[in-house]
């Protein structure tokens, strides 16, 4: 559920490294997975595998197109769907893994469900504005999600999303600051609305050398419904190229509130191949 996570950290290891220039024509392949688990504010814990993959091209130093497309699996009572754009909490969840919201009403019993399948297809574009004052760095993206999950297993909501996203971020010495802003249109579900809202994300990468990379962002998301509360994250990254080809990122985030996992690590190995 942690796509934004990674999106930044590999933004902010890009920026760091001082071959981070995109070259016409660069292709570059990613394979993850992330393990997350937490209450969500429930009476049982909800778990998420996620194996993403992913493929960008880039056909200049301006431009990026990225394809992203996980597999997935979610076991808990069904309040809360996964999701390549940081997911979505309904609330309590109806045992039936649904995630309808609508809690197990009248009974005492916890009906835990364990669905596996393809999720949601994400499609970004991104563009780099020219550098404000020489030293401030821009890149806006949009993103849409083309519903490919199936909603009857609850591994997502089968209506169609997008987000408009503003990064910022510059240098100084060996760290680089930066924000992040973005606002998510969600689809709404048969039986609940679901509101549109704003994430931001505040952090900065550290180089340690040539080839290794650490980082930490505070991450927070507004919640999509009444009966969720708001995501609020501490997100920590290891990043190190083995070569000019092949790059990898350890990961780990620590939830700060009810509407995010209490605990989640992940990896991600790329391979850029040689133009």
């Amino acid at each position: 559920m942690k796509t934004n996570h990674i999106l930044n950290a590999a933004l902010i290891v890009a920026s760091l490294s001082s071959a981070g220039a995109v070259a016409a024509g660069d292709w570059k392949y990613s394979l993850g997975t992330d393990i997350s688990s937490g209450d969500y504010g429930d009476v049982a814990e909800t778990e998420i595998v996620s194996m993403p993959f992913s493929a960008s091209f880039s056909p200049d130093d301006r431009w990026t197109f990225k394809a992203s497309l996980p597999w997935t699996q979610i076991e808990g009572p069904g309040g809360v769907i996964p999701g390549g754009d940081g997911g979505l909490v309904l609330g309590p969840g109806n045992g039936n893994g649904n995630g309808n919201g609508n809690g197990n009403q009248g009974s005492d019993e916890v009906v835990m469900t364990d669905e596996a399948g393809l999720g949601d297809l994400w499609l970004t574009g991104s563009y780099s504005l020219d550098p404000i004052a020489g030293q401030y760095f821009v890149d806006l993206s949009a993103k849409y999600k083309v519903p490919l999950a199936d909603e009857a297993k609850g591994l997502g909501t089968g209506e169609a999303d997008y987000t408009l996203q503003t990064e910022v971020f510059t240098s100084i010495g060996q760290y680089t600051p930066f924000v992040t802003l973005a606002r998510k249109f969600k689809g709404d579900l048969p039986e609940v609305e679901l509101r549109d809202v704003w994430y931001t994300s505040v952090g900065s990468g550290y180089r340690l050398n040539d080839t290794s990379s650490i980082g930490a962002s505070l991450d927070y998301q507004q919640a999509a419904t009444d009966t969720a509360d708001a995501q609020t994250e501490l997100f920590g990254y290891f990043s190190h190229k083995l070569d000019n080809q092949w790059s990898g990122m350890v990961y780990a985030y620590l939830g700060l509130s009810d509407g995010s996992p209490d605990q989640g690590f992940g990896v991600q190995i790329s391979y850029r191949p040689a133009n």
